[in-house]
């Protein structure tokens, strides 16, 4: 038993919306390009000499506030 097979695509249309979810990979799809991009950001920031300091700065102040706050 063979199951039908519709080949004709000349005459399949597409709506905007889903022609644009599949360009885009619809909300979903953006919203996690967008979280691993700012991912890489974060990540290249830390990494850089500038942004190392800052983040080591920062995280003594709430070392120091953190142990205030608890005294």
């Amino acid at each position: 038993m063979t199951l039908p097979v519709n080949d004709d695509f000349a005459n399949c249309e597409l709506s905007i919306e889903e022609l644009d979810a599949i360009a885009a990979g619809g909300i979903f799809g953006r919203l996690w390009n967008g979280i691993k991009s700012a991912e890489h950001s974060v990540a290249n920031f830390a990494r850089s000499d500038s942004g190392g300091k800052i983040i080591g700065f920062g995280g003594m102040g709430l070392l120091i506030v953190g142990s205030i706050a608890l005294a």
